[in-house]
């Protein structure tokens, strides 16, 4: 499983990085229908918090793809509170409830996608929050949230010792390498100096 989160400035089909290179949602579901083709992912959870979020998901046509976006097209996205120290805000306010949600989780938790998906109501989000849930074969209210946060993979340890005999047999005959006849290089003499010289007739 693929958690995807993207935030950043954004547009109604776009999404902008360092306010130098941006990628379009086209290019975004092109890439996606990728990793599907290639087998990179069995489900992906795609999370963005931009203005006009849910653009960028609206192109998907790749199976099992779960989004949310922090706003519809038309809205944008809002910060939630700023820093005095700096002087900007730190954070917007879908992420921010979403953390706050998410840093509750542990690995045993019952939480369940659904749950995660209306972390974000519009009486705080002030934006509406959109989520595309056609492409995603499951119910999101009977899909663990640890499918994409906060789960551990599972490791059995091993309390038996083991013992590893490295010493090579005796009887292994050494095989002789051909020798390769060294190559002998000389000096060669230098460039003829050529004397130009007035003929006189």
């Amino acid at each position: 499983n693929v958690l995807v989160y993207l935030t950043g400035h954004g547009g109604d089909g776009f999404l902008k990085f360092q306010d130098n290179e941006e990628v379009t949602s086209q290019e975004l579901a092109d890439a996606l229908e990728q990793m599907w083709q290639k087998r990179r992912y069995h489900e992906i959870f795609f999370m963005i918090d931009t203005c006009q979020a849910a653009s960028m998901y609206e192109k998907f046509y790749s199976p099992n793809i779960l989004a949310v976006a922090s706003s519809l097209v038309g809205e944008d996205s809002l910060s939630h509170h700023v820093d005095p120290a700096i002087g900007v805000y730190i954070i917007d306010r879908y992420t921010y409830y979403a953390l706050a949600f998410l840093e509750r989780v542990q690995p045993d938790s019952a939480q369940t996608m659904g749950e995660f998906l209306a972390v974000c109501p519009k009486r705080v989000c002030i934006s509406t929050v959109g989520v595309r849930k056609d492409l995603f074969a499951r119910d999101p209210h009977k899909v663990p949230i640890t499918d994409f946060f906060g789960a551990l993979r599972p490791v059995e340890i091993i309390s038996s010792d083991s013992s590893i005999n490295l010493t090579l047999p005796t009887d292994l005959k050494r095989v002789e390498e051909p020798e390769i006849p060294k190559k002998k290089y000389a000096y060669a003499s230098q460039f003829p100096t050529i004397v130009k010289q007035k003929i006189e007739l």
